[in-house]
C-alpha cells in the first residue's frame, strides 16, 4: 500500500523529514459488467425477428442484437461506488481519480471518494484522507483531523497502524493539529518501531539520548540505533555512527563510527555525506 506518507529522519541535533507521494495504491478490484443478452436462448429465432420489424438490421442479419459497448473500469468503479455504497470500491475510485488513470487527475474528486470510502468504514481510505488533510491536497489542510483519523488507525490492529502511529508521532513531534508534544511524540515512535517501523525506532532512539519526552538514556538509544541500521534504515546507521565517535551509550569507537557514517552516506543518506 502499501506507500507511506510522511516520514522523518532524525539526528542528534535535528530531524530531517521527507514526504513521499501521499497515494496508496491499492489494486483495483476487478467490476464486472453486466451479462451480454444471449440471442439463441430468445424464443422465436427468425420468425420472431420478422414479426419484430423485417427492417431491423440485426434481424437481417439472423435476429442477433449488436454487443453492447464496453464500459470503463472508472465507470462502472463511479457506479459501485455511489449506487451500491461499496467502501473498497470508492478507494479504488479515488485512486484513480489521484493517478488520472482511464480518464483526468482531479485530486479534489479523489479526495472525496477517499471520504466516502472511509465513512463507509475502509481503512485505507482514511489514511490516505488523512495524507490528504495533512497536506491539503485537494482541498485545505486540515492537521487536527489528520491526527483524528491517524490516531484512530493507530489504536486499531491493521496493515497500517505502523505507519499511522509514526504519522501521529511527526505531528505531536512537529505540533500539528496543535501544541508541540514531545511525550506523546515518543510513545508513539516507540509504538511505531514495535510495529516495525525503523524509522520509528531511530526517531524515539534520538528522543531517548537527548532525553527529549522522558528520561535520557543513551544506552537504550544506541541499541535501537543498532537495531534500525541492521535492519537497513540508513538513519539510524549515521546515527549509531554519532554515538559511536562520542562514546554515547558504550565504548567509543572511531574506526566503527567512520564505517557506519559511510554506510550512510554511500546508501544515499545526505547527512551522512
Amino acid at each position: 500500500m502499501r506507500t507511506i506518507l510522511i516520514c522523518a529522519c532524525a539526528t542528534l541535533v535535528a530531524t530531517a523529514c521527507n514526504k513521499p507521494d501521499p497515494v496508496t495504491t491499492t489494486p483495483e478490484p476487478e467490476v464486472e459488467a453486466p451479462p451480454e443478452p444471449d440471442p439463441a436462448a430468445e424464443e422465436g429465432g427468425e420468425d420472431a425477428g420478422e414479426d419484430a420489424g423485417g427492417d431491423d438490421a440485426g434481424a437481417a442479419e439472423g435476429g442477433e442484437e449488436p454487443p453492447p459497448e464496453p464500459v470503463d473500469q472508472r465507470t462502472l468503479q463511479t457506479k459501485a461506488c455511489e449506487e451500491e455504497g461499496r467502501a473498497e470500491i470508492c478507494t479504488s475510485l479515488a485512486v484513480m481519480w489521484a493517478q488520472g488513470k482511464e480518464g483526468p487527475q482531479d485530486d479534489a474528486k479523489a479526495r472525496g471518494y477517499f471520504q466516502t470510502a472511509c465513512d463507509g468504514g475502509h481503512d485505507l481510505a482514511c489514511f490516505n484522507l488523512a495524507v490528504y488533510l495533512d497536506q491539503g491536497i485537494g482541498g485545505e489542510p486540515d492537521a487536527a483531523k489528520a491526527v483524528e483519523l491517524y490516531t484512530t488507525i493507530c489504536e486499531a490492529e491493521g496493515a497500517d497502524q505502523a505507519e499511522a502511529c509514526f504519522n501521529v508521532a511527526v505531528m505531536a513531534d512537529a505540533g500539528k493539529g496543535g501544541d508541540p508534544d514531545k511525550a506523546k511524540a515518543r510513545v508513539q515512535y516507540q509504538k511505531a518501531c514495535d510495529g516495525g517501523h525503523q524509522v520509528g525506532c531511530t526517531s524515539v532512539g534520538r528522543m531517548a539520548m537527548l532525553g527529549e519526552g522522558g528520561k535520557k538514556n543513551a544506552k537504550a538509544a544506541r541499541t535501537l540505533f543498532t537495531a534500525a541500521c541492521d535492519a537497513g534504515e540508513l538513519g539510524g546507521c549515521y546515527m549509531l555512527s554519532l554515538a559511536l565517535s562520542k562514546g554515547l551509550g558504550g565504548k567509543k569507537n572511531k574506526k566503527k563510527a567512520k564505517e557506519m557514517k559511510a554506510k550512510a552516506c554511500d546508501g544515499g543518506y545526505q547527512p551522512a555525506c
